[in-house]
């Protein structure tokens, strides 16, 4: 049988710390899954998905019925993220507040570094300031760029989000 075993350092490192939500409906964080993503991935054999997942957690955080929550917990992000990633991947990269905000300086900063450039003799100071602006609108774009390549990626593995939030999992505690 082809298992894939994560050791996960603490359930808080595992699920979104700030969300209100019972364990229950709780996301993973974005370095868990994208963790669990890439061991799936590599666990692969010859196109072949792994048979099951093992999750390794701290014995120290052990409860009863939590065991339940957690798998509950999982299986409610993967099928979530498999349905964002068909559908709503786009709109969820650009509706962020940094995304706009981004957008809005890169644009100020090009018309400034136009505006600096414009009728400069290409060696001057007025150059190395134009290029300052350059700079800081790409700058601006990084966040933004990082959120759809995230969703970009997502939306590629979809079919993986689906098939993880089926297959069997099991929880070890060490």
């Amino acid at each position: 049988m082809n298992e894939v075993a994560i050791r996960v350092p603490s359930l808080d490192r595992m699920f979104d710390e700030w969300s209100a939500e019972p364990l229950e409906k709780r996301f993973l964080n974005d370095d868990a899954r994208e963790r669990i993503l890439d061991a799936w991935d590599e666990g692969r054999i010859d196109r072949k998905s792994p048979d099951r997942l093992l999750l390794i957690l701290p014995a120290s955080a052990r409860r009863e019925e939590l065991e339940q929550s957690i798998l509950a917990a999982f299986r409610h992000d993967m099928e979530q993220t498999s349905i964002d990633a068909r559908r709503h991947w786009i709109r969820r990269s650009l509706v962020a507040r940094e995304t706009r905000v981004g957008f809005i300086v890169f644009f100020v900063a090009m018309v400034i570094s136009v505006l600096i450039s414009d009728g400069s003799d290409g060696g001057s100071v007025e150059t190395l300031f134009a290029q300052t602006f350059v700079v800081i609108a790409w700058v601006a774009l990084w966040g933004p760029a990082g959120r759809f390549i995230r969703g970009a990626s997502y939306r590629l593995e979809r079919k993986t989000f689906a098939e993880l939030a089926k297959v069997p999992v099991r929880i070890r505690w060490e």
